[in-house]
């Protein structure tokens, strides 16, 4: 474990400098006291030169027998690799999707923050299903997940497909599918909202997926989502780095314009660290249709302002509009639900 390997060690540096390698450092700091010699990155290209005043460096200024642990996501981790052996670092731990959730799932029980749904045993079937949201562009898997008989795929954007890849589409019922480009896997999530009647529903990617098990769906729990992601300063220099100031600032109008009372809460969640990214979610029915009556009725109304925010219109800022409700929403509700954590799993 990452945490055996910092005890030990001479000195170390972070190889990353975004959600991932922040999370790392602060659950690193917390658990052992110790922290990193600085984080290092490929490019300083779009990075910080620090991140609470420890320096964010390229690899030429970090020694050669520092432990490397590179805290980037998995999906980029097999070019990471060779890049450092290639510049001649040999004492290296990938901190892999299950090493960060073991690390963080620590790191947040020691803050009493965000607790890990629990398995309860064999338990009869539960209504339940969760969609994979599949797309006609999807790169292939090395890996593919194998569904469980509750996971189902339904393809997004089949209104404006070049071919279907599975039997669900989500521009059947009430749908919005002609509005992919915009938003992205959240078509699907209409879909599922507007079309079934599940008492357990659920949003996973093809190459992201919840680890839930029917068995975690005791009488308590009302909603499953993966481990928040830390970021530095906050989750609106995360939100920055994929959209425009304008489309920031049309988020924060339309949130004060619906949703006057709660928007000074909404507006310090978006300034606060935590964030659940991916729009993968697992509820019961009634706070699934909640939450997707709720993000719609802002991401409708942010549509009508397109005229002045072109971005809302012309590309999938939308879809990142939907990171930031999503973590808005639940973030909100802590302590009106029962919301439990589970490792999420990335396929490559």
């Amino acid at each position: 474990m990452v945490l055996n390997r910092v005890r030990i060690c001479n000195k170390f540096c972070i190889f990353g400098a975004q959600v991932v390698a922040y999370g790392a450092y602060v659950a690193i700091k917390q658990l052992t006291g110790r922290t990193p010699e600085c984080f290092a990155v490929s490019s300083m290209d779009h990075n910080l030169k620090n991140i609470e005043n420890i320096p964010v460096t390229t690899l030429d200024e970090v020694p050669e027998d520092s432990l490397i642990i590179v805290a980037v996501t998995e999906l980029v981790q097999k070019e990471v690799l060779p890049y450092l052996k290639q510049q001649g670092y040999h004492d290296i731990m990938v901190l892999t999707q299950h090493e960060e959730h073991v690390l963080m799932s620590a790191y947040y029980q020691s803050i009493g923050k965000f607790p890990l749904a629990n398995k309860k045993g064999k338990m009869e079937r539960v209504d339940i299903t969760i969609y994979e949201i599949r797309n006609h562009r999807d790169t292939l898997l090395m890996n593919p997940p194998r569904l469980s008989y509750y996971e189902k795929p339904i393809q997004a954007g089949a209104a404006i497909a070049q071919h279907f890849v599975t039997d669900i589409l989500d521009n059947t019922g009430q749908n919005i599918s002609e509005k992919n480009k915009q938003y992205c896997e959240m078509t699907a999530t209409y879909w599922v909202w507007k079309n079934t009647s599940h008492h357990w529903k659920g949003i996973e990617h093809y190459r992201r997926h919840l680890m839930v098990d029917p068995g975690m769906l005791d009488a308590g729990v009302d909603v499953i989502l993966p481990l928040p992601y830390m970021c530095y300063p906050n989750t609106v220099a995360q939100f920055r780095r994929f959209v425009s100031e304008d489309v920031l600032q049309a988020l924060l109008k339309a949130l004060k314009h619906l949703y006057p009372n709660e928007y000074e809460a909404y507006y310090n969640i978006i300034y606060g660290p935590y964030q659940y990214t991916y729009n993968l979610v697992c509820a019961r029915k009634d706070v699934f249709d909640a939450y997707c009556t709720w993000f719609f009725s802002i991401s409708e109304y942010m549509e009508t302002m397109a005229d002045n925010v072109p971005e809302l219109a012309d590309t999938r800022a939308l879809s990142y509009v939907a990171e930031v409700l999503t973590n808005i929403y639940f973030m909100y509700h802590q302590n009106q639900w029962n919301i439990r954590h589970v490792e999420k799993e990335i396929y490559i």
